[in-house]
């Protein structure tokens, strides 16, 4: 039985999505498609409703059968809290009306389980990201890590393989 994973790193101006295929745990997983949901130029709460659409969009196009995201950390200043509070709740509310499962993973995990490290940086991320990817022979990802990447695709493409490699989705699933 396969899974197909949403990982998605929501943000107030940037949103990154990775989709992953994975045939079944343990095996090699296929970066299905990725990308970056850009609602700079809108004002609130329209950007939480472009946001919500189109993130509707890749779900319904993709249908994963997992969404994948961080938890929320305090280390930001309050606005920006707010802002990632805000589209947070918005891509919990698309996993419940879509009935997507939902996996929250502190950031600290997702970089220790991505770079061995949880205080690993953007760059570590990245250069983790490419071993991973090509060790684990993921089609299609090696070469799309091989050009610059987007830090909001890479962290939603981490956030999914934290979630991929996290074997308690795959029991009793």
């Amino acid at each position: 039985m396969g899974y197909r994973i949403l990982g998605v790193d929501p943000g107030s101006r940037f949103t990154g999505w990775a989709v992953l295929d994975l045939p079944s745990f343990g095996r090699p997983f296929e970066l299905s498609s990725c990308g970056l949901i850009d609602v700079r130029n809108k004002t609130f709460p329209y950007n939480l409703s472009k946001l919500y659409s189109e993130l509707k969009e890749i779900a319904v196009g993709y249908s994963p059968d997992i969404m994948s995201l961080e938890s929320v950390f305090s280390g930001i200043n309050p606005s920006s809290l707010i802002k990632l509070a805000q589209a947070r709740g918005v891509i919990c509310m698309l996993s419940s009306d879509l009935d997507i499962k939902l996996r929250e993973y502190p950031p600290r995990f997702v970089k220790k389980s991505i770079a061995g490290s949880g205080s690993a940086d953007k760059n570590r991320m990245k250069e983790a990201l490419k071993i991973i990817c090509s060790s684990s022979d993921a089609y299609g990802v090696s070469e799309y890590l091989s050009g610059k990447i987007n830090d909001n695709i890479s962290d939603a493409l981490a956030i999914a393989i934290c979630c991929a490699t996290d074997m308690k989705n795959f029991i009793n699933a």
